[in-house]
């Protein structure tokens, strides 16, 4: 019981320590008003591993906290870790005000699936397409829990489909482009991040173009990373200038192959880093002769040189700009390049309308008009359960008949783009033309159609209850002491001399008494010490069933954690004896069993495939039934004892076993126990009134052997 209190009060001690040390962390922040969630996974378990993910995360926490930002870390977490963090991050920016400023960084794995962006734990699995929103965390959802938590400006960077986990399965290239409320543009995609429905003051950027994959770098960073961390600290610079330069230098870097995107629904001027009192405005508004912050027009790129003109396209990576530049130097060296960015842009915005419209005849329509796209099967598979409309607004899948935006204070550019009043209220046309479709040896080839998955491996890292069943046996060596106090008698023998002294005138006769005492010797009554043996083995065998609950932490193919389970038990068993060594016959018996058994366990284990190995020790106490008689066969000349006792008993216990996982969050296990709760003491005391000084001890060790079956849920 006292080893019991003293591991309470460790446990309560430890979670006022984290109480005070997050409470503490938190008021800066709160008087900040500005918030990042940084996520990095790179330690996957079951696909493959980045190991630039942490870095870069780990270099952005640092430049973010220098910009003011109460940070929320998540590094290499499984999506029980990952939920329980971003519950922490909304928590902190619900308490912000409505003046907050959120922002997510995400470096690691992430796919997309029928119009829906997910970032991947680390202990993902992939099995088929429609499970990975069962282990991932939907970017849309991050961003509409923002929203629920009042958040005024919501920033979301993913520097994600590197080395792309699903590369040799079906529609697994890149993410898709993201479409979020009052932006100018955006794109959805099966082959990268999808479609994002947040409300306006939203900014979203991947590292790479929807549908394509980014580098993970060779260096510390990946090059989205590294050309991020430079550019945002330019003081006072706006994001979305910022990201234009990081288009450029990304696309410098690696020549060509991967062109970050982003899209924004800002409707406040947001920079990472303040600009001083009284500095002067930021001189960065170009980037050599590519304009940053007035958005090129036809007469300005028509001033410019082909390469100047193709460059500005790219960094403001707009599919009217892009239109343009090509319109001005179709037989440029870039034009090629520019084709099919705008023919891939293109795609991917048709592809978000209809996954936008969700009816039948909308994915169809698609399919006909994309027939060669990377998600033409996506759609013909989900036209099939699609619900059917009587009215089809085709203009949603034709990008050359954009929807009309809607008046809305916003500042996606530096010259936003006006809606005509004529046009203001007119519904969606039905397109007249096909869309842009680049010569056929332009066209990349057909990437497979929908990303599906590997069986789902098991997922070690989390918590996890369950419940188990199995059988043991227990050893209970008693000894016995006594009897003590048992009423005796002393024999005594007198003896008489008489002796005749000769003396004069008349004899003598001297009469000597003496008188001998014996040894005590215990009264008939009395138990007869020769009749109780010196110990006894009350074994037996018996079933056990309970419950555990405990925490596993994956690190590579180590799992380590904590366990506490309690059964109900019956081990245990009694032994009888009797013997007669003085006419009197005394029957001694023996009872030991636990009928409650629990235990609180360090695991660590290491992981073969989907098997665990591992092995276990710690701290066991259990409930001891204990009892104990010493019987006369005539109880009524002669004294006997008895005594019982119940109570906690301690000690420890170490063991181990196998688990299998049978399905994500199910595991099946075997595990082996071994416990000893140390010695308890048992007192019998006379109950036939003959004797009442009179008792006996029992001390018996308490000691046995579990193996149980059971399972386990994570969660």
């Amino acid at each position: 019981m006292r080893i019991q209190a003293r591991a309470y009060a460790y446990l309560v001690a430890a979670l006022a320590a984290v109480f005070v040390t997050f409470s503490l962390g938190a008021t800066p922040a709160l008087a900040q008003k500005r918030f990042a969630f940084v996520v990095g996974n790179g330690e996957y378990a079951n696909v493959t591993k980045l190991p630039n993910a942490l870095n870069d995360a780990n270099a952005t926490r640092t430049m973010l906290q220098e910009a003011g930002f109460d940070i929320t870390p998540a590094l290499d977490l499984s999506l029980a870790g990952l939920r329980s963090a971003l519950d922490v991050f909304v928590d902190k920016v619900r308490r912000g005000g409505p003046d907050a400023t959120a922002l997510v960084y995400y470096a690691g794995h992430a796919v997309q699936l029928d119009g829906a962006n997910y970032i991947l734990p680390t202990d993902v699995r992939p099995q088929i397409a429609t499970r990975i929103a069962d282990q991932s965390l939907s970017l849309s959802d991050i961003l509409k829990r923002l929203d629920g938590a009042g958040a005024k400006s919501k920033i979301a960077i993913l520097d994600a489909c590197r080395n792309n986990p699903f590369a040799d399965r079906p529609t697994a290239r890149g993410l898709a482009l993201q479409i979020v409320d009052g932006a100018n543009e955006g794109i959805n995609s099966e082959a990268g991040l999808a479609r994002i429905d947040s409300n306006s003051g939203t900014f979203v950027a991947f590292a790479t173009s929807p549908g394509s994959t980014a580098a993970d770098g060779t260096g510390a960073n990946s090059p989205f990373t590294t050309a991020f961390l430079r550019e945002a600290r330019e003081p006072g610079l706006a994001v979305e200038q910022i990201f234009r330069r990081i288009r450029l230098a990304v696309y410098d870097s690696t020549n060509g192959t991967q062109i970050p995107w982003d899209t924004s629904s800002l409707i406040t001027e947001f920079s990472f880093f303040q600009r001083p009192a009284g500095a002067p405005a930021p001189q960065s508004t170009t980037a050599g002769n590519v304009p940053l912050a007035a958005r090129p027009t036809l007469a300005s790129l028509r001033g410019m040189a082909p390469a100047d003109a193709a460059r500005t396209a790219i960094a403001w990576d707009r599919s009217d700009i892009y239109g343009n530049a090509l319109a001005l130097n179709p037989d440029a060296q870039d034009a090629l390049r520019l084709n099919r960015i705008l023919a891939q842009r293109t795609d991917e915005r048709a592809w978000s309308e209809a996954i936008l419209a969700g009816d039948a005849e909308s994915l169809k329509l698609y399919a006909r008009l994309y027939p060669v796209s990377d998600h033409t099967a996506a759609a013909l598979r989900l036209a099939a359960t699609a619900p059917s409309r009587n009215r089809v607004q085709v203009a949603q899948t034709c990008p050359v008949c954009p929807a009309v935006q809607q008046p809305r204070s916003r500042r996606a550019d530096y010259t936003p783009r006006g809606v005509s009043p004529a046009r203001s209220g007119m519904p969606r046309q039905a397109p007249v033309t096909p869309p842009y479709a680049p010569p056929p040896q332009e066209r990349q080839a057909q990437a497979p159609d929908v990303p599906m998955l590997y069986p789902e491996r098991p997922r070690w890292t989390g918590f996890y209850a369950g419940g188990s069943l199995g059988g043991g046996r227990q050893s209970d060596r008693t000894t016995v002491a006594g009897p003590f106090g048992s009423p005796t008698f002393t024999p005594t023998t007198t003896t008489t001399t008489t002796t005749t002294l000769p003396t004069t005138p008349f004899p003598t006769t001297v009469v000597t008494t003496t008188t001998t005492t014996g040894a005590p010797t215990p009264t008939a009554s009395a138990i007869n010490p020769l009749a109780v043996p010196r110990s006894l083995s009350p074994d037996g065998s018996g079933m056990v069933g309970g419950a555990q609950f405990g925490f596993n932490y994956q690190i590579g193919a180590v799992v380590i954690g904590a366990e506490t389970d309690l059964s109900a038990t019956r081990l245990g068993g009694s032994q009888t004896t009797s013997a007669n060594p003085g006419g009197t016959r005394f029957t001694t018996r023996a009872e030991n069993e636990v009928s409650m058994l629990g235990t609180v366990r360090a695991r660590a284990g290491f992981v073969l495939g989907d098997f665990m190995i591992y092995g276990s020790g710690g701290y066991a106490y259990g409930l001891v039934d204990q009892k104990g008689s010493i019987t006369p066969d005539n109880p009524a000349t002669t004294s006997g004892a008895t005594g019982s006792r119940s109570g906690l008993a301690s000690g420890w216990v170490l063991g181990g076993g196998v688990e299998y996982a049978i399905m994500p969050g199910m595991t099946l296990r075997l595990d082996y126990a071994h416990y000893d709760l140390g010695n308890q003491k048992l007192t019998l005391q006379d109950y036939t009134g003959l004797a009442p000084t009179q008792y006996a001890t029992m001390r018996a060790r308490t000691a046995g052997d579990i193996v149980k079956a059971g399972f386990n849920f994570g969660f």
